[in-house]
């Protein structure tokens, strides 16, 4: 299979793409720079030079891809524009095609409200996004209108690695003997995902052969931020104390890209484990902090 990726040297990306070689795929992905050609190179994928803003120059390659990963944002101003431009120029490029493209859209979690009293979010759940990432629901109707796509929507929990992610950023916090900041209160619940476990669930939305798929990716369901915090000190034999930090009084809650960390929710996976069969390594809080809270 070829599969083109956008954002592969991001968080989730280059996890995508590590598995993507891993399993026998062709990949080529979007390079806006030398240094991401490189790094995208020493992961076994080709790197294809263009833009997230200029999709002339690279959306009739990737439609020519038996598949589309789109995991790339600029995280700027521009963020919501640049993306639904990129994404309906793809469209538009795949038109002739014999066969549906099939694409798999990065949404996010922060596309569905807070909720509470033990309630968990579904795929049914309706969207009620942060302004910041407004855009995304807009975007994921516009894909799924008509035939010439084969869209499936990964909707990832916080995702953590061992650089990035809330357990990355409390450990980070606690060696440097200072608190961790964040939007959140401790009694917010946050849910959780390992990199590898959600780009694993890439490849398998890859095999689906249903159309206009939706998948809520989340190994831990929800998990209060002091809760987390308590496992975190554990680990390492040291208190953490959290402190909320409000929004500044100068942010534009259209680019305040922080706002989702105080957003309460819970998951509800099983229609991602019915449809896919996705087991997560890591599915246990436990697991997940010795894996990565180095």
């Amino acid at each position: 299979m070829d599969v083109f990726v956008t954002g592969g040297t991001g968080t989730i990306g280059a996890q995508v793409v590590r598995q993507l070689v891993r399993d026998g795929a062709s990949v080529i992905a979007l390079a806006r720079s030398e240094a991401s050609a490189a790094k995208l190179r020493s992961l076994g994928a080709s790197a294809y030079p263009g833009d997230l803003r200029a999709p002339e120059g690279w959306v009739s390659r990737a439609a020519s891809c038996d598949a589309l990963i789109h995991a790339g944002a600029t995280f700027s101003s521009d963020m919501g524009r640049t993306d639904r431009q990129c994404m309906l120029a793809l469209k538009q490029a795949a038109r002739h095609r014999h066969q549906p493209l099939k694409v798999i859209y990065t949404g996010g979690i922060w596309l569905f409200p807070a909720v509470g009293g033990g309630r968990k979010i579904t795929e049914k759940t309706s969207f009620s996004p942060l302004p910041a990432f407004r855009f995304m629901s807009e975007t994921i109707r516009m894909l799924s209108n008509g035939t010439d796509l084969n869209l499936a929507v990964v909707h990832p929990a916080l995702a953590c690695s061992r650089e990035t992610g809330p357990i990355a950023d409390m450990t980070q916090a606690l060696k440097a003997g200072r608190p961790f900041e964040t939007r959140a209160t401790p009694d917010t619940v946050w849910p959780l995902v390992e990199t590898g476990d959600l780009a694993e669930l890439y490849l398998l939305a890859l095999r689906q052969p249903r159309f206009r798929l939706s998948l809520i990716a989340a190994s831990i369901s929800g998990i209060s931020v002091g809760h987390l915090a308590s496992h975190i000190s554990a680990r390492h034999g040291r208190p953490l104390e959290i402190v909320t930090a409000p929004a500044a009084d100068d942010v534009d809650p259209d680019s305040d890209w922080t706002a989702g960390y105080a957003l309460s929710q819970a998951i509800d996976t099983s229609h991602t484990h019915r449809i896919t069969g996705w087991q997560p390594d890591h599915s246990a809080v436990e697991d997940l902090v010795v894996a990565l809270s180095r």
